[in-house]
């Protein structure tokens, strides 16, 4: 038990099932990888160690991902790293489209990222800040798209079981309203374009839309349940075309930047045999052969092009800032349910990583700063409770961070790994310098951070000399 640990040195672990190389990490590691972090005795580590500590050593963890800075790599190799997932099934020669119109569409719609994204970088490791979402209260957004039964809702199922996003089907969305029959408005036009194969105007798919992930969020303000702050949207079904995307360009970057679009690819015979297959209990009235074959018809002519203009957009951030805050991922979606989550798990970390080490960034500048505010905003509670004669958020704050007076700080060689969806380990060199200039310690420092109703919290911390083995 922790009682029985000595009062100045905790060690415990996170085994990581996953490959790597010692000479790729920046302390002695093995595989499978035990990350072992030795810590002052601190209120903080008790909120780590029960579920986190106990469930990583109960599995393989074969979901960790990880994720290092390489010096010899430009910035854009961020975004490029591999993945199960294959390049795009169709080309442009597949869809009755010209390049010309899929640039222009990319053009227009650079806003959907918004301005409150904006490409940085930590000790070296470059990412997308998202911090001004967060200060302005806008939602993230990822477009999850595919032909009908490619597998969309059974992969949204399981992200938002893992990674604690919130679903949100268009088309679900849709059905809803029209059932509201004489209540609603549109309920008949509703029913028209799903039994045909029509896509609903755009208007009204928006205004669901944004309704629905407002309410979403004043739930998780209000502590309903699990609550998880600044959480990953994941629209399914969304944009279906031009005007779509057009719409969505025009109306919601107010409220919502688009991170990314996970694109399920699936041939038409195999969603055919999938859709009769759930027609029997779906109840759905557009679960037959003849809607099918329309959508998916639809899908090939209006929303390919959509993602390839999505494609251009990230294409165009890449030249001009050296990542995309915007990423488009295709998932072969032939696979079993299984095979198909592993390629859309290790995407989604990928994500991740923005939030992740805007926070740890901004902890830092807190620290920098001297600003306990901020430092309490980004800080688990049960960690920033403390030990000893001084419990109070500034008596820890003071304990544990104040290292370096009117000293600077320089952080190197930045590493994140991402685990179960909602914990990740941050880990960086750290170098502090006197005001001439002189180099007066060296550490390396990993912190580790939790998905909670605050967003992403530090939950405790570790040091350790580079001197040291």
């Amino acid at each position: 038990t922790l009682n029985t640990v000595h009062r100045y040195s905790l060690i415990y672990g996170i085994l990581l099932n996953t490959q790597t190389h010692q000479n790729e990490m920046r302390f002695p590691i093995s595989t499978p990888l035990l990350l072992l972090l030795q810590a002052r005795p601190h209120a903080g580590v008790r909120a780590f160690t029960s579920p986190f500590l106990s469930q990583a050593l109960a599995s393989t963890c074969t979901s960790a991902f990880i994720h290092r800075n390489n010096k010899n790599k430009s910035p854009g190799s961020f975004r490029k790293l591999s993945t199960n997932a294959p390049e795009a099934t169709l080309s442009t020669d597949d869809v009755d489209v010209e390049m010309s119109d899929i640039v222009e569409a990319a053009n227009a719609s650079r806003a959907i990222t918004t301005t409150s994204t904006s490409v940085a970088s930590f000790g070296s490791l470059p990412y997308v800040n998202t911090s001004l979402l967060s200060s302005k209260s806008q939602h993230r957004v990822l477009f999850i798209l595919g032909g009908p039964g490619a597998g969309k809702g059974t992969q949204s199922e399981k992200i938002v079981e893992n990674f604690k996003c919130i679903h949100l089907s268009v088309g679900e969305l849709l059905r809803t309203e029209r059932q509201r029959g004489n209540e609603s408005p549109h309920a008949e036009l509703i029913e028209s374009c799903l039994v045909a194969g029509k896509i609903v105007p755009v208007e009204i798919s928006l205004n669901l839309l944004r309704n629905a992930m407002d309410e979403a969020t004043q739930k998780s303000k209000d502590g309903d349940g699990d609550s998880y702050g600044a959480p990953i949207f994941l629209v399914d079904g969304f944009p279906r075309n031009f005007d779509n995307l057009a719409g969505w360009t025009k109306e919601m970057p107010e409220y919502a930047a688009v991170i990314g679009s996970l694109v399920y690819d699936c041939p038409i015979d195999v969603l055919e045999h999938r859709i009769m297959g759930r027609a029997a209990t779906s109840g759905r009235s557009d679960d037959n052969l003849e809607s099918a074959r329309k959508r998916f018809k639809t899908f090939q002519g209006q929303t390919m092009p959509v993602v390839r203009a999505l494609e251009e957009v990230e294409k165009m951030e890449i030249e001009e800032e050296g990542i995309g805050r915007l990423h488009v991922q295709h998932i072969e979606g032939t696979g079993t349910i299984d095979e198909v989550w592993d390629a859309t798990k290790t995407t989604m970390n990928r994500f991740l990583i923005n939030d992740v080490v805007t926070a740890n960034s901004l902890l830092m500048k807190a620290i920098a700063e001297k600003n306990v505010d901020l430092y309490t905003e980004l800080c688990n509670d049960t960690y920033l409770e403390g030990e000893g004669d001084d419990t109070t958020v500034e008596g820890t704050f003071k304990e544990y961070e104040l290292l370096e007076a009117d000293n600077t700080s320089e952080v190197s060689n930045a590493s994140v790994e991402i685990q179960d969806g909602t914990k990740a380990v941050v880990t960086y060199e750290r170098t502090i310098k006197d005001p001439t200039g002189e180099t007066i310690a060296e550490f390396r420092e990993s912190r580790v951070w939790s998905h909670g109703q605050k967003g992403w919290t530090c939950i405790h911390f570790l040091r350790k000399p580079l001197s040291e083995p």
